[in-house]
């Protein structure tokens, strides 16, 4: 059901493709989605639920509202959050710490956000939905920011919930856009809820936050 030439760019590596294209090739190929865009590297079947499903762990930091290199810590930065069950059983999740403030509207400096992978979610990014957002560059070099999400006459824009004018909306190929350009952007994480600094002092308190 693919055109031909599509087919072999996806098959060969020589063009990249989006969740919808990974989906349906999850599918045919029974495998996860998130696994054919080289996020994860579990395996096709639906993991029984576990004691990890009911922990956050927070194990990075992005940066809200502009690019920051990836940043994953595998040191004493990194802590788990007990007690939080998962929303979507199975799908990849993680906690990632916000940087700066260039998303005040929305997240103070050092939220924890509580993310879980698009491309388990199984559903299209909606105006309105916080999203976690990757840009690859052609040196390899990824990237990431934490945008708020927006459809406007038929044109996708990432755009920072800032008090400071500086930061500007940047428009965005949308969630069906296949790459072509030497850098490609794509939302790879839907944020499902946030921790500010007063809630995890209270978590610490209560027990919940541990070293990892």
């Amino acid at each position: 059901g693919w055109p031909e030439p599509a087919y072999r760019h996806h098959e060969n590596g020589t063009r990249s493709f989006g969740p919808d294209a990974a989906k349906k090739y999850g599918r045919v190929f029974k495998v996860k989605p998130g696994w054919l865009l080289g996020l994860d590297n579990v395996d096709s079947g639906p993991p029984p639920r576990s004691r990890e499903e009911d922990r956050l762990v927070v194990n990075g930091s992005v940066e809200a509202g502009v690019w920051r290199a990836s940043e994953y810590w595998d040191d004493e930065r990194a802590f788990v959050i007990e007690g939080m069950p998962s929303p979507v059983p199975g799908a990849k999740r993680f906690g990632m710490v916000v940087v700066g403030r260039s998303m005040d509207d929305a997240y103070e400096p050092d939220t924890v956000l509580d993310c879980i992978s698009i491309f388990d979610a199984a559903v299209k990014p909606q105006t309105g939905d916080h999203v976690i957002v990757e840009c690859i560059r052609a040196d390899g070099l990824r990237e990431l920011t934490v945008k708020e999400y927006r459809e406007e006459n038929g044109r996708y824009w990432l755009v920072p919930r800032s008090s400071d004018p500086r930061f500007q909306p940047m428009e965005y190929g949308g969630p069906d856009h296949e790459h072509f350009g030497e850098s490609e952007v794509r939302v790879v994480a839907f944020v499902i809820a946030a921790y500010p600094p007063r809630t995890l002092d209270l978590m610490r308190r209560m027990g919940m936050v541990h070293p990892r």
